[in-house]
């Protein structure tokens, strides 16, 4: 295929070659003659031209010019012309010279006189670009102008837009009168030669022009839209976005240029905004096919290089955006010999690349290709450059430059796309050969694995024989999860296997004739312990004597597929198998009370790899995705088919399979009636929960009932309590039922609410300290364990997992839950112990003072301070919570005592609702901060003071507020104190904030104002 792209390639090279040589012989047609006799001081003999079979001529020599004057052809029949100048046309302002020349700014007149022979010929003229308006007479009538010529910059109006105008004389003289002014560019004058000839000469000249214009137009809008629809379509390269969007730009630019298409269309456009629009676009396209170079050849420049490269233009275009016209041309000029060097540049480095790179390479026929375009896109830029100013007679090399620049580009990203294309392919044809391996592997890891896993199904078989009975109930019901779980397991592997299978064509089945209530049984059984922790009933209602053709294996398969799914999504209600028999078909239900399948997603269930759930939020419950595609395979190949008979979301699904009835068969029903005198020894249906244990409680969260099984297992030895729950909603129930968790064992695969969500909603409720997670789980991927930890989880174990590891994991979880609340109750009783000498010392001289003037008073001092005494001494060391009022008893008690001592000093005010006085709250968390208004906000200011005490429910939270106006705390201690930072003295408040911290939903702000009182407020939860 790649020889054939390059073919068609260079097929589509050659027709644009061609296209480019007619170009040239048609565009060369138009140029006029360069051997007419050039105007000498104002006048111009073609007496003797001949027009017709020479063609046009140009009006370039000298022609009268008259400085600061804009004269009319009646100022030269009045003879009040002044002496005239002579300046050459084509030419520019270039400034004042010894004895000739013009200003760069200014305004004058042109006048030339041309003597034609006598003929009734129309004769036409075109102005190209005169800088920047000029008014054109033709034997004094006006015949055009472009802007408005003045000497004032007030009257004074821009515009350089080209035009043709014919005329017909009667006469051998033709006098050309051309008034011009230039106030805002870098130069002034006429700039380009000024074709002059017959009508039909100077239509077919004005035609090519305008022809090729419009047609450079539309190459450039057809490849930049093609580019742009590459990468928006296609391969999102950035090549192809820059090279298209160039070559839009392009488009702008060249219709503001030359011809300038988008003036003439547009004629009311404003000069400012066709110019500024102008060299917008030259400077911009210019950014651009630099960022295109850099990303064909990232070895260009590095990317801060590249930065500074483009900074200047970057500054150009803003100033080009911002500053008048007249203020930013001035340094265009500039900008662009700044763009010229960097081509340059970056033609020397793709040279010195093109260099080191040796042989025939495909890298070194892309560098080759790549300067192509780079040199062509120079010879564009100056060209253009060149033809602006009049040093070449025709902008041709320039478009010559432009499409040999297209096809460079079209070939060097064809030629990438190819290499693309062929990298593909070699990388198609590896990941074929690696997907073939891959299966190769996973059909005889697969096969390895059925031979242990049958070894554990026979020995459990044989056990359950138990032939001389010494096994419990027990005992065989444990053995028969071992076996089913291992049938499982077995399932999953004939799954892979199939899939493979199917892959290749190479499925085979056995098909012979089956009982279906049998296999329905068999299935039942198997699934039975799934169940466990559910309220669902998995039902047989299959009837005797309905008998398919199948292979038996398979139809166990897909019905074990289906009711393995129907137990996923149903949570509550009874799951049912039935089957019916019409004409020759049997059509098999199994039908749930589960979650439901939406309309739109009931054919997509069946296909490969399709979940019904989907990804659930960060990590939710997801299967492999094949067991319902593998159940439509095999239904199909045993000569059926299945779809959802109903569904409705929320209340339930029915699969229904259908398969070739056959007639009873007498030695299939007697193997089918043994298989019914081998029942197992049913699951009892008692509670999983054991809570009749003296140690600590932990909660397991897992949906795989073979999951709880194995963890009972291993925490019964350890006389741990143990509570269950299949789901993140019986959890929470669970939680709430038993408050005294100590350890959450959750697993990240769940149904519904996954693990991760659980986690995070246990954390809005439990702290990292109170209860502890330890996640167990299969997914042991790095960003699975980092996103369990985000979640707030303490530990991570991976399945399968050894017993004393996690044994291990647990102990130490727990312990550390108890040293940190035992540290917690250390703190707050070494703060409970903290009773001041100072102050017992000032109370009982108190006490004394009033034991001789005031026996009552002391007698009550004393039975305030020994209440006092008793509650700091005698509480019990493991009690963090006490109730609201013996807070508050104790803050009398305290208060009272303070007040006995100095008097009338302070005034405290208690205000308490009495319905929370039974609310249980942190002990000891308001009388500090009673204690320290007093003692540090009122007792070092002077004169009395004020302290408040106000409990209130708000929103089911208890606010309390100590309020004081005291001397306040300085800036620097009241900043320690709001971070929980202890600075100085007692540990108090930092012990207070410490408790609060680790109690989801409490609160603590401390405002104060130094000379003005503190303010501390506290919420703590009401339940």
């Amino acid at each position: 295929m790649s020889r054939e792209f390059y073919r068609k390639l260079a097929g589509i090279s050659s027709i644009f070659a061609i296209s480019i040589v007619l170009f040239i012989g048609v565009y060369s047609q138009s140029i006029p003659n360069p051997s007419s006799p050039p105007p000498k001081q104002g006048v111009l003999d073609l007496s003797d031209w001949d027009f017709r079979g020479s063609g046009l001529v140009r009006l370039d020599g000298e022609w009268e010019f008259y400085e600061d004057q804009l004269l009319e052809p009646l100022d030269f029949r009045q003879g009040t012309r002044p002496e005239p100048a002579y300046l050459s046309v084509p030419g520019t302002w270039k400034g004042k010279l010894a004895d000739s020349g013009m200003t760069r700014k200014g305004y004058g007149t042109y006048r030339l006189k041309v003597i034609v022979p006598v003929t009734d010929e129309v004769f036409g003229l075109k102005m190209r670009s005169v800088r920047m308006s000029h008014r054109l007479f033709i034997n004094g009538k006006p015949e055009g102008e472009s802007g408005l010529p003045a000497a004032g910059i007030d009257e004074y109006r821009p515009g350089n837009t080209p035009y043709t105008t014919f005329f017909h004389t009667g006469s051998r003289e033709v006098e050309i009168v051309i008034q011009v002014s230039n106030h805002v560019f870098v130069t002034g004058g006429i700039v380009n030669s000024i074709p002059f000839g017959l009508h039909h000469a100077m239509t077919k000249m004005n035609g090519i022009q305008l022809g090729t214009d419009i047609a450079m137009i539309l190459i450039l809008g057809m490849f930049g839209s093609y580019h742009l629809s590459l990468y928006f379509i296609g391969r999102r390269e950035r090549s192809y976005l820059l090279s298209g969007f160039y070559m839009l730009i392009l488009v702008v630019q060249k219709s503001l240029f030359g011809e300038k298409i988008l003036q003439r269309t547009l004629p009311d456009l404003p000069f400012e905004i066709a110019y500024k629009l102008l060299d917008v676009s030259e400077f911009l396209s210019a950014a651009v096919i630099i960022l295109f170079f850099c990303t064909v050849d990232p070895r260009l420049m590095s990317p801060r290089r590249r930065k500074a490269v483009l900074a200047p233009l970057a500054v150009y275009v803003a100033a080009v955006v911002v500053l008048p016209y007249h203020e930013h041309i001035q340094a265009k000029y500039l900008f662009y010999v700044y763009l010229g060097i960097a081509i340059l540049c970056i033609i020397g480095r793709m040279i010195y690349l093109y260099g080191k790179s040796g042989g025939l390479s495909s890298e070194r026929r892309e560098q080759a290709l790549f300067i192509g375009g780079i040199v062509s896109l120079l010879l564009f830029l100056v060209d253009g450059s060149l033809y602006a100013e009049n040093l070449v007679p025709t902008d041709l090399a320039g478009k010559f430059g432009v499409i040999s620049f297209i096809i460079f580009m079209n070939i060097l990203l064809a030629v990438r796309f190819s290499n693309a294309y062929a990298k593909t392919e070699s990388l198609t044809h590896q990941l074929t050969i690696s997907n073939q391996l891959k299966d190769e592997f996973l059909t005889n890891t697969s096969h390895e694995i059925k031979t242990p896993l049958h070894g554990i199904m026979n020995m459990t078989s044989y056990l359950l024989d138990d032939e001389e009975n010494n096994l419990t109930a027990k005992q065989k019901q444990n053995l028969w999860l071992i076996k089913d779980t291992s049938m499982k397991l077995s399932m999953l592997i004939h799954d892979l296997i199939d899939v493979t299978r199917l892959k290749h064509g190479e499925l085979r089945l056995q098909q012979t004739v089956v009982d279906v209530k049998v296999a329905a049984q068999i299935v039942c059984d198997v699934l039975q312990f799934e169940l466990a922790g559910k309220a669902v009933r998995l039902v047989n209602q299959v009837d005797s004597d309905v008998w398919v053709l199948a292979d038996e294996n398979r139809l166990r398969q897909v019905l074990y597929n289906l009711v393995h799914n129907a137990i996923k999504h149903t949570d509550q209600g009874t799951i049912e198998i039935t089957a019916t028999v019409e004409n020759e078909t049997v059509y098999l239900h199994v039908e749930d009370t589960g979650t439901g399948i939406p309309p739109e997603r009931r054919d997509a269930i069946f296909e490969y790899f399709e979940q019904l759930d989907g990804l659930l939020p960060q990590d939710g419950y997801t299967g492999m995705g094949v067991g319902l595609y593998i159940s439509r395979k095999l239904v199909e190949r045993m000569g059926g088919d299945i779809r959802v008979a109903w569904s409705e979301v929320g209340r339930g699904t029915s699969i229904v399979f259908t398969l070739p009835a056959v007639k009873r068969i007498p030695v299939y029903r007697e193997a089918a009636s043994a298989y019914e005198e081998l029942r197992r020894v049913a699951f009892d249906d008692a509670p999983l929960d054991i809570v009749n244990q003296q140690g600590d409680t932990i909660l397991i969260v897992d949906d795989e009932a073979s999951n709880i099984h194995s963890l009972l297992t291993i925490l019964k030895r350890h006389r741990y309590n143990v509570v269950v729950a299949f789901s993140a909603k019986e959890a929470m129930d669970k939680m709430k039922q038993h408050p005294d968790v100590d350890l959450v064992i959750l697993d990240v695969m769940m149904p519904g609410t996954s693990g991760i969500e659980l986690c995070q909603t246990l954390r809005t409720h439990y702290s990292i300290l109170d209860l502890p997670i330890l996640f167990a789980t299969a997914k042991d991927t790095t960003q699975d364990i980092a996103l369990g930890f985000r979640a707030g989880a303490n530990d991570y174990v991976t399945k399968p997992f050894d017993g004393e590891t996690l044994i291990a994991r647990i102990q130490t979880l727990i312990a550390m839950k108890t040293s940190i609340q035992e540290a917690i109750r250390n703190e707050h009783a070494f703060h409970q112990a903290q009773i001041k000498p100072h102050f017992l010392y000032n109370a009982l001289s108190s006490v004394i003072s009033f034991c001789y003037t005031d026996g009552e008073k002391a007698a009550y001092l004393l039975t305030m301070l020994s209440q006092y005494l008793r509650y700091i001494l005698d509480m019990d060391r493991s009690t963090l919570f006490v109730p609201l009022y013996r807070e508050l008893e104790l803050i009398e008690a305290y208060v009272e005592i303070e007040k006995a001592r100095f008097g009338e000093r302070f005034d405290f005010v208690c205000t308490s609702d009495p319905k929370l006085n039974r609310i249980e709250i942190p002990s000891l968390c308001i009388q500090p901060f009673v204690e320290n208004a007093i003692r540090h906000g009122l007792f070092e200011k002077e004169g009395p003071g004020k302290v408040t005490l106000a409990i209130r429910e708000v929103e089911g939270y208890i606010q309390v507020t100590i309020e004081d106006d005291g001397v306040g705390i300085p800036d620097d201690l009241l900043y320690h104190l709001s971070a929980g930072e202890r600075k100085t003295g007692g540990i108090g408040i930092s012990n207070i904030r410490k408790r609060l911290d680790t109690i989801p939903g409490a609160a603590l702000t401390i405002r104060s104002e130094p000379g003005l009182g503190t303010k501390v407020m506290m919420y703590l939860p009401a339940s």
